[in-house]
């Protein structure tokens, strides 16, 4: 097991770099905080390249692959954790794609749509909250935050690896994209004259609903792709709610319509 005590060392240097964006998509490497985090990632298969953890935590090298772990002190941690307190054991992965095919396996599939979604914590608690839901996958579209940014990797605790997420540029073929797969509601969440509320909708048919940012809601190519929209019913005095708890209430109407349909 190697010792890295110096922020200079080549290994920390190149680490530190991944906070940045263009950093990662030029290696294909990303950065994982936390035991848990570190742990799943392992145990799903996701590559690891390094393992960094303090030297006064080594009794939680048990179960890691030796040859890729490094013992390091809390300077080190300091310098290639995104945050101003660092974990005691991190990660260095590997990045990963999916196809569309991996969003579509399901008989009765549920997508979601994230269009220029900005704030990199946001996604990841959509994420985390897509996978306790079922959703089958979710597609970023526009200009979306990268979910291999360590504050999205953070904030889905660990479920970044396990619901399929790709990257769709041409944003005005979405419908088309998807129905080459199969016969999906469209469904958009912005309000018009014909809008439902969103318990009035049958999510137990193969459906993609689309969300857009908070500070512009989705774009008009995504709106005239859409079957339907929704609304979430609120009161009056209050104009909107955060896009990651509009997506949960949504996916979870959808989770207990598919799983509890006696109370839906």
């Amino acid at each position: 097991m190697e010792q890295i005590s110096s922020v200079q060392n080549p290994i920390i240097k190149m680490v530190a770099s991944l906070h940045r964006k263009k950093n990662r998509q030029e290696a294909g490497l990303f950065i994982i905080e936390g035991f848990k985090g570190v742990e799943d990632a392992l145990r799903y298969g996701i590559k690891i390249t390094h393992i960094f953890i303090n030297q006064s935590a080594m009794e939680k090298t048990v179960g890691f692959p030796q040859n890729i772990v490094y013992q390091v002190n809390e300077k080190v941690l300091k310098k290639i954790s995104a945050t101003d307190s660092p974990c005691e054991v991190m990660a260095v992965a590997k990045q990963f794609q999916y196809r569309t095919e991996d969003l579509v396996k399901e008989e009765n599939s549920l997508v979601i749509v994230l269009e220029d979604i900005k704030d990199s914590g946001n996604l990841g608690t959509i994420i985390r909250t897509s996978k306790a839901a079922g959703v089958s996958g979710i597609i970023l579209t526009g200009n979306s935050a990268d979910i291999f940014n360590p504050k999205t990797v953070r904030s889905s605790a660990g479920n970044l690896w396990k619901i399929p997420i790709l990257y769709l540029e041409d944003k005005t073929a979405l419908k088309q994209t998807l129905k080459s797969h199969k016969d999906f509601q469209f469904i958009s969440t912005v309000v018009t004259e014909n809008t439902k509320n969103y318990f009035e909708i049958d999510y137990k048919i193969p459906s993609v609903v689309m969300f857009g940012s908070e500070a512009k809601g989705l774009s008009e190519e995504l709106i005239n792709q859409s079957d339907l929209s929704v609304k979430i019913p609120m009161h009056s005095e209050v104009e909107s709610l955060n896009l990651s708890v509009s997506a949960g209430v949504i996916l979870y109407e959808a989770f207990l319509q598919k799983n509890f349909p006696a109370i839906r």
